[in-house]
């Protein structure tokens, strides 16, 4: 025990390290729970016909990727492996190079998914609530190219998409507002189902829709994303820092057990040879 105690503290670190490091490589897929905004969230999108059309609002900024980020790479995932189309727009200038993230480096290689049938991606529109409004109310005036430079009526996907009628759901991932915009102008207008993915600190705003059933879902921050992956069976970035989180604490909780038992192990011992 006192060789224990006398361990240099630097092993512990690389220990830890290492530890933590595997489920960041690959991960573990240990058990999640998973919380109710998120589940209704996946059984929406689960539940869609085959083919449905989904507008994804790619909002994702780097500020806001860790959380953001994998969230939609989720609900993309899932929509795309029950073939469902994908129309991506965002309301902030960085929103395109994570849409272009999603069109080539996901849709295409692992989904075979052809771009302008399966797929397409907008320009950024600037205006915020008021581009959400007219997304509602006019989406095809919005735009008369994508963001490549074709035109819409070269699109395949876009004969499909008239109005906003056409569209069977909005999946909204930001950092702020956008999710509110949506149930705002989109949902309560039109009756458009909106499910919603926010950083930590807008969860609770985001949960008052959500109880007013005007979100069909919600994802929060990493943990709502890494509830996603684990329900679509699409283990990344989420559910691997969960997993690297989840053992960093029982590491944490296994030391201060065994600290602990050698100290007072040692301390005995050393009161045994005193009185001896």
């Amino acid at each position: 025990m006192n060789r224990l105690l006398r361990l240099d503290v630097r092993i512990l670190y690389v220990v830890l390290v290492a530890s933590i490091m595997v489920p960041l490589y690959q991960p573990l897929g240990l058990p999640l729970r998973v919380g109710d905004p998120a589940q209704k969230a996946y059984n929406f999108v689960d539940s869609l016909p085959r083919g449905s059309i989904v507008t994804i609002c790619v909002d994702v900024a780097p500020s806001s990727e860790a959380e953001n980020w994998p969230q939609t790479l989720a609900v993309a995932r899932h929509s795309m492996s029950l073939g469902h189309k994908l129309l991506l727009i965002t309301l902030l200038p960085e929103g395109v190079m994570y849409g272009n993230r999603l069109v080539k480096e996901v849709a295409e290689p692992e989904y075979d998914y052809v771009y302008g049938r399966d797929i397409v991606l907008m320009p950024y529109r600037a205006g915020q609530e008021t581009a959400v409004q007219a997304f509602g109310e006019n989406l095809r005036a919005m735009y008369d190219s994508d963001y490549y430079g074709t035109p819409v009526g070269q699109l395949p996907l876009m004969e499909q998409i008239q109005s906003i009628a056409d569209v069977d759901l909005v999946a909204t991932f930001s950092s702020g507002d956008t999710g509110w915009w949506f149930v705002r102008q989109v949902e309560a207008k039109f009756g458009t189902p909106v499910i919603a993915g926010t950083v930590g600190p807008g969860i609770v705003g985001h949960l008052v829709f959500l109880a007013s059933g005007q979100l069909r879902g919600m994802l929060g921050g990493m943990a709502g994303a890494a509830e996603y992956e684990y329900l679509a069976r699409v283990p990344d970035k989420a559910l691997a820092a969960m997993d690297a989180q989840s053992i960093g604490h029982v590491y944490f909780v296994a030391l201060m057990i065994i600290s602990n038992l050698a100290y007072f192990a040692a301390k005995r011992a050393a009161g045994k040879g005193t009185s001896a």
